[in-house]
């Protein structure tokens, strides 16, 4: 066990039984931060455990931030993200703080290294990537949250107004406009779920996402690409083209049709007008 090394997961209403048998497991490699935004907190006795309950849900971007700075107190340096969509163990921790370390040592503008996440059909899911630079590593605009690897002191902040979606994004596209690298290691999988359910189109599996989650997903891009992230004009554009590309999927595929378009149009008028943190309804 490296002592500067640390694992950060936020937890949301999972099954609390299969998380601590998880967590259990990979509390042996490294110390594990874990923010709980769900209504009913946990107990752990593992003294490798940090654990903090918030039972409002103050959103995910808090959630990180709060551990960083905990984790910062602690002494730590690197950092692996992972939150409860991606399947977790110690095998893929290991892996990600070796590439992180191999990279570092040849390119000091590193920002954060990525696995290459695929879905639960063993397909890769669909990244955008740029150029291959290195060996199995390819430069990135963007990479998911989960599977991020970093050091704690580089990282800065994750924009809390956006709460959820977009927040991985932002700080990636942040980082990218100040000459730093963000990065995908190709040789390394991580399975990931993405969304409630999927659907099946012509050459293409897409995810479907909770009516709520496409509020903050509405909300989040439109924001990014009207007041955030200006360097970054025409990648922020492609995704909200995506997003509206998204949300005709949605309804005309998707359940709870109505509820989905009112919380569509919400996130536009919130977006417009910036009302942003927690939905409020």
């Amino acid at each position: 066990m490296k002592t500067n090394q640390s694992i950060i997961i936020v937890r949301y209403e999972n099954n609390p039984e299969l998380f601590k048998k998880s967590i259990s497991e990979i509390s042996k490699l490294a110390k594990v931060y874990i923010y709980d935004n769900s209504k009913v907190g946990m107990k752990f006795d593992d003294e490798n455990i940090y654990y903090f309950h918030d039972e409002t849900n103050g959103g995910l971007a808090r959630a990180i931030n709060h551990i960083v700075d905990v984790a910062l107190v602690d002494s730590k340096e690197l950092a692996v993200y992972f939150d409860q969509d991606s399947s977790i163990d110690i095998s893929l921790i290991q892996k990600l703080f070796e590439s992180y370390d191999n990279l570092k040592e040849k390119y000091t503008e590193l920002f954060v290294v990525g696995p290459q996440p695929t879905m639960p059909d063993g397909g890769n899911y669909p990244i955008k990537l740029g150029d291959n630079f290195y060996k199995n590593y390819y430069k990135a605009s963007e990479i998911i949250t989960s599977g991020m690897t970093f050091r704690l002191q580089d990282i800065g902040y994750f924009d809390e107004d956006l709460f959820l979606d977009m927040v991985d994004f932002d700080i990636c596209w942040r980082a990218v406009e100040n000459g730093k690298l963000v990065v995908v290691d190709r040789d390394i999988k991580m399975p990931h779920e993405v969304g409630t359910n999927t659907i099946k189109i012509p050459f293409k599996i897409l995810p479907i996402s909770s009516p709520i989650r496409n509020y903050y997903q509405m909300r989040n891009v439109l924001y990014c690409a009207l007041y955030k992230n200006k360097k970054s004009k025409f990648t922020v554009t492609y995704y909200m083209l995506r997003r509206f590309v998204n949300v005709l999927i949605n309804l005309i595929f998707a359940d709870k049709k109505l509820l989905r378009l009112q919380y569509n149009i919400k996130g536009i008028k919130d977006a417009i007008n910036k009302n942003m943190g927690k939905i409020k309804i």
